[in-house]
């Protein structure tokens, strides 16, 4: 029986922290990862700003040395309500974007500072479990503080990559 390479749950974080930064930047709302981006929490948490969470990966050996890695994404948006140039749709554009940036197969690349297993070549891609219907899913839960006046939605991605070793 093969076992899961100790590497894939760093080149699936760094990978999917990647893809997502560049979302971020694109529509110029800041990223915290979470578990990396901790010194910047208290200043990024005082704006309109995203936050990544990566669950997984929970690895099945379907056979030998064939395994199938399973991924759960969460991105956190938070938006501050007011302001005189404030767009009443921001939140909703922010929302659709970063879901379509959730609903595309991520790269996952050997990324790493060890140049012996990580030389940033290709390893698969975590693509939307399409095994169910409902593989990335936007939440709305409104206002969650009336006197900050602070909105938060969320966009939930279940995914699955395949790999032979």
């Amino acid at each position: 029986m093969a076992i899961p390479d100790p590497n894939w749950p760093r080149w699936i974080v760094a990978s999917v922290s990647d893809h997502f930064k560049d979302v971020a930047d694109d529509i110029e709302l800041p990223l915290l990862v979470e578990g990396v981006d901790e010194r910047e929490a208290e200043k990024i948490r005082a704006m309109n700003h995203f936050e990544l969470r990566i669950h997984g990966p929970e690895t099945k050996e379907v056979s030998k040395g064939y395994f199938r890695l399973y991924v759960e994404i969460n991105l956190l948006v938070t938006s501050f309500i007011g302001g005189a140039k404030q767009n009443a749709h921001e939140m909703t554009q922010f929302l659709g974007l970063i879901q379509q940036a959730a609903s595309e197969d991520i790269p996952v690349y050997r990324y790493g500072l060890t140049p012996e297993v990580d030389d940033e070549s290709f390893l698969g891609c975590l693509k939307p479990d399409s095994a169910r219907s409902e593989a990335v899913t936007v939440f709305n839960f409104g206002e969650i503080d009336r006197e900050r006046h602070i909105r938060q939605s969320a966009v939930d991605g279940r995914y699955r990559m395949e790999l032979t070793v």
